[in-house]
């Protein structure tokens, strides 16, 4: 006995047949789908040149291609699977972090690249190739390990095409670190040096900058209530010892 535990759709091209789970009412006849079984005009040419034949062939059909899986493999930690489909490669994940879709790849971008550039002070190029790998892990790296003061020089390197990303990554490695003053440095030479070219072409860039101010804004509302509790007991610590020397 087979149980359904769960589904995944491998192409949304409705070209292929078995795509749609509800079939159209309307395209619906005796015989099952009309758009399956009715007979095209090319048909009908073939079954006239029949010998001896007097009507169509009733073995004639018009049938859609088929979408297969062929393989499903999945990795050692249980939280990664990958299928082989006639559409292509698929690989789905349990870990947002761990979504590969590099661009621009070519033999010279690698992981170890992004090593052996941060070893020899190139961050700039050592944040290019971990951008074109889009790998979370490395691209942290390569922030975090800038020196403060490289920070303007590493953004200029930054062209259009990668822009976006970096404010992306930005945003999302500055939710959970605790160096806030270091990635509020990024934000600010991201937006004085690119700043004119995003308000040119603020819609493809409208949403990574929300996500970067969304970030800013979450930090700075934990700041102002850490400091507005350190005010209150540093009044109260005052009032106290005020009072003790009057008593004195």
């Amino acid at each position: 006995q087979q149980i359904l535990v769960k589904k995944f759709q491998i192409s949304f091209n409705r070209s292929l047949d078995g795509i749609l789970d509800e079939l159209n009412s309307k395209n619906l006849g005796d015989g099952g789908p009309i758009d399956v079984n009715d007979a095209s005009a090319d048909e009908a040419d073939f079954s006239a040149n029949l010998p001896g034949a007097k009507r169509g062939d009733d073995g004639s059909r018009k049938t859609r291609v088929e979408v297969m899986t062929s393989q499903v493999a999945f990795s050692s930690t249980g939280r990664e699977w990958a299928a082989v489909s006639t559409e292509g490669l698929h690989v789905y994940s349990l870990d947002e972090d761990m979504i590969f879709d590099p661009i621009a790849l070519t033999q010279e971008i690698t992981p170890g690249a992004v090593q052996s550039n941060l070893q020899a002070g190139n961050h700039g190029i050592a944040l290019l190739i971990s951008l074109n790998l889009n790998e979370v892990v490395l691209v942290k790296q390569v922030l975090e390990e800038t020196p403060f003061a490289s920070i303007p020089h590493v953004v200029k390197t930054i062209g259009p095409e990668h822009l976006e990303r970096l404010m992306q990554y930005t945003s999302k490695c500055m939710q959970n670190s605790p160096h806030l003053e270091f990635y509020v440095q990024w934000c600010l030479e991201i937006l004085k040096t690119h700043g004119q070219y995003m308000d040119k072409h603020r819609n493809s860039y409208m949403r990574a900058f929300r996500a970067m101010h969304r970030s800013v804004h979450i930090h700075q509302n934990e700041l102002k209530r850490v400091c507005d509790e350190n005010r209150y007991t540093l009044d109260f610590m005052e009032d106290q010892t005020q009072i003790i020397l009057d008593r004195s």
